[in-house]
């Protein structure tokens, strides 16, 4: 049947001829560019393999590259550039080729046709055949149902106790659960209990439950067939109990952990897991409810990484790989849906209606899967044409489920009518904000034109920004963001750091989840309180390391606090990210600098030119880190780039490679100064944290890099693509709503289904006119 893709590369043709536009006057400073510069950087800066092999750009501001090019060009006799003229070749070069909106003018980006990225493809088929379920919903933090019963068999008669445990962790000696007056338990020799709601999964990965006991246990985890862990019938000596699974982050999952005990001397039980980035610990309160959910399916077909070249994951590349892993996945997909085939078609394989229950099915999953209603081509293709075919159904559902998730109108989002409609809107509404298919009430808000103005598409996207599933998506982008998937295992030197361990690692990794969680949905999802609070969540094992004195009854439960006098600043100073950006004895201002110049400015930075191995503290006895980076740092090849970065992590020096508040470092005083050259050509001094946070929060740069980048995370695709402008724009949007996080995901999202909406109606009636 005839495929027809929508006006896509016309599209994109379009809004990279919007973004096009220059100057025919002759620039001052051309011709000296090219009698002093150009023999090494190439005509247009594009470099030369004998002498500068990089291509000439950047983004430091006209009065830095003046300086920089009035002091060092051309290398062999500088005096050849100065004063005026090196202003004149510099303001050259920026305009021409060097700044980042003259690169895009001359390489205009554009809007790229891409597949689904592992990430939207894997929550996508979850979406997709959990549909078939029914919802629910999430309402944690309280701990699971209980069930007490006075002997090992769970017979409702037997019951005398229910209540919601906040965690499973029990050591009942040789006693038996303790209950208000009047529980009675008959038999001290014999119990059981049930725990059964659901366990959320924060981040995506392999999550390996563990079960501790003297007794008898099951585990069933979003699976409520076959247990995970089956130790019904004690084996030995053993007391633990271990199985693993993949979840997806965002999502609640059913829980059901059965026990019991019989004749056994002692009693106890525990639920821990092994969560991915973190130590083994007892499953928390706040990742437990009492509520049950339905199971999601989780596809276990391995894909290939994702580009992530340009700063951000894309799908622009269909490699062979990611071909053959498309189809396996397919293929278990199809597997699956014949296996729960009775529990999906509402049918059993006697009915008299069976097919004709099995192919509405069809018809419905290759809707959802393409996100608008089928006509009577595209029915007849996906799945009429299989159930005239052959005569077994479950053959039948199998050639139309791997038909449809092959299909580019399922595994590229460019594919479906021949405009951009109502369910294209609904389909860029819900990748941006949850990676996934639209639900029920977004395509149903599509078929009754509630789609069509930008009040109805921002009505639906404000529903959708509170979801879980762009909880996960923000998550995902706050780890990319504060770099924290780029830390080894973090590990402290023993001797100096004897309380750092593996629980306090993953404490702090907790803690930061917790803090930055807790400012994006608070109700300002207030931007700068994440650069600028003096507050951070401990439990009594953080609080004991860190100087805060906490009440709790659970020490494991974590509390926020004030940490004062400590010239905390929201992440910047948050302990986790201090560690990872730390050695195993020493502090790391290099790498805390180039966190602060990529990540939170923006900046760009290139490789070192030279490989410099860092200077051993043991060999420097009596240096301070600040004194044995500038040494290091010293020669001229290094201070290209390391003139920004040392001033910008010389600023966090009050704290040492665990996160702890410093004022002295081998005795001598703390000296936390440092400066930033501006991309507006404005030079900034600061003192340490407090003041570089009080920076960081009026400056524009930190607001147009974090838009920056959460554009490219929700959008896959870079902002310059739509406007050159809409980085401005959507700062300046920020700015309005008071720098609202939550505010500003809602209109990334409905600016760019507008846009591409308008872009296609431009050219639809372009097409038209004669």
């Amino acid at each position: 049947m005839p495929v027809h893709m929508r006006p896509v590369l016309a599209i994109l043709l379009f809004l990279t001829a919007a973004n096009v536009g220059w100057s025919e006057e002759p620039h001052p400073g051309a011709k000296m560019y090219q009698s002093l510069c150009a023999n090494c950087h190439g005509k247009q800066g594009e470099g030369t393999i004998e002498h500068a092999p990089d291509p000439l750009v950047g983004d430091r501001s006209l009065r830095e590259l003046t300086e920089y090019i009035s002091e060092s060009m051309p290398e062999d006799d500088p005096a050849q550039c100065e004063g005026e003229d090196a202003a004149r070749v510099a303001s050259y070069i920026f305009d021409a080729f060097y700044s980042p909106i003259a690169q895009a003018r001359l390489k205009p980006v554009r809007i790229e046709v891409s597949r689904l990225t592992v990430n939207q493809y894997e929550n996508a088929v979850a979406d997709l055949v959990t549909s078939f379920r029914g919802t629910s919903s999430w309402n944690g933090g309280t701990g699971l149902a209980a069930e007490y019963f006075k002997t090992r068999r769970t017979r409702r008669e037997d019951r005398v106790l229910e209540r919601v445990d906040p965690v499973v962790d029990f050591d009942f000696g040789e006693g038996v659960p303790e209950g208000p007056e009047g529980t009675d338990f008959d038999k001290p020799e014999e119990f059981s209990i049930q725990w059964r709601g659901s366990v959320f999964a924060p981040e995506t990965g392999d999550y390996e439950f563990i079960v501790e006991t003297d007794n008898g246990a099951r585990l069933w985890v979003n699976d409520r067939e076959t247990a995970l862990i089956d130790a019904w019938v004690k084996s030995g000596d053993q007391t633990e109990y271990r199985g693993a699974l993949r979840l997806l982050g965002g999502r609640a999952y059913p829980i059901r952990l059965e026990y019991f005990k019989f004749k056994d001397k002692r009693a106890s039980v525990r639920l821990k897991w092994k969560a991915p980035h973190h130590a083994e610990e007892v499953v928390p309160a706040r990742l437990l409810s009492k509520d049950s959910t339905v199971e999601t399916f989780i596809l276990n077909t391995p894909f290939p990484p994702d580009d992530a070249s340009a700063g951000y994951e894309r799908g622009t590349l269909v490699s062979q790989e990611w071909d053959e892993a498309s189809t396996y996945a397919a293929l278990e997909i199809a597997k699956y849906l014949t296996a729960h085939l009775g529990e999906f078609s509402r049918s059993k394989p006697d009915d008299a209606d069976r097919k004709a229950k099995v192919q509405a099915l069809c018809e419905k999953f290759v809707e959802r899967a393409f996100h608008r209603p089928l006509n009577d081509e595209l029915k007849e293709f996906f799945v009429a044409q299989h159930f005239r075919e052959v005569e077994s159904v479950e053959d039948a559902l199998q050639r139309c489920v791997i038909l449809t998730l092959k299909s580019p109108r399922f595994t590229f989002r460019e594919f479906g009518q021949s405009e951009f409609d109502a369910y294209d809107t609904a389909a860029w509404l819900s990748f941006s904000l949850w990676d996934s298919l639209p639900d029920q009430q977004l395509l149903d808000a599509a078929g009754k034109g509630q789609l069509s103005d930008r009040a109805g598409i921002e009505r639906q996207a404000q529903r959708m920004v509170n979801d879980l599933r762009t909880r996960a998506k923000l998550a995902r982008f706050f780890r990319h963001w504060l770099r924290v998937n780029h830390f080894p295992d973090i590990a402290k030197d023993k001797e100096l750091y004897p309380e750092f361990d593996e629980q306090v690692v993953s404490d702090l990794r907790t803690s930061l989840e917790l803090f930055v969680n807790d400012i994006a949905w608070s109700e300002k999802s207030d931007f700068r309180e994440l650069l600028k609070s003096d507050e951070m969540y401990v439990n009594q094992r953080l609080a004991s390391l860190y100087g805060v004195t906490i009440e709790t009854s659970r020490p494991d439960e974590f509390q926020r606090v004030q940490l004062p006098n400590q010239q905390r600043a929201g992440v910047l100073t948050h302990p986790y990210l201090m560690a990872g950006f730390g050695y195993d004895k020493t502090s790391s201002p290099i790498h805390r600098g180039v966190f602060l110049a990529k990540s939170v400015l923006g900046r760009f930075i290139k490789p070192p030119p030279i490989a410099v191995a860092p200077f051993a503290p043991d060999l420097h006895p009596g240096l301070t880190t600040r004194r044995r980076i500038e040494l290091q740092t010293s020669p001229e090849a290094c201070q290209n780039c390391h003139g920004m970065i040392n001033p910008l992590g010389f600023s966090l020096e009050h704290f040492d490679t665990i996160g702890r508040y410093r004022s002295e470092e081998f005795g001598k005083p703390v000296d936390s100064t440092g400066d930033y050259f501006a991309v507006n050509g404005t030079q900034v001094s600061f003192d340490g944290s407090a003041e570089l946070s009080q920076f960081l929060i009026t400056s524009p740069e930190p607001q147009v890099s974090f838009v920056n980048q959460l554009f490219q995370s929700l959008i896959n695709q870079p902002a310059q693509a739509f406007d050159l402008k809409e980085l401005d724009r959507l700062r300046g949007h920020f700015e309005e709503h008071e720098f609202s996080i939550r505010s500003e995901i809602v209109e990334i999202s409905v600016s760019t289904a507008l846009k591409a909406k308008a872009v296609s109606a431009e050219l639809a009636q372009s097409d038209s006119t004669p």
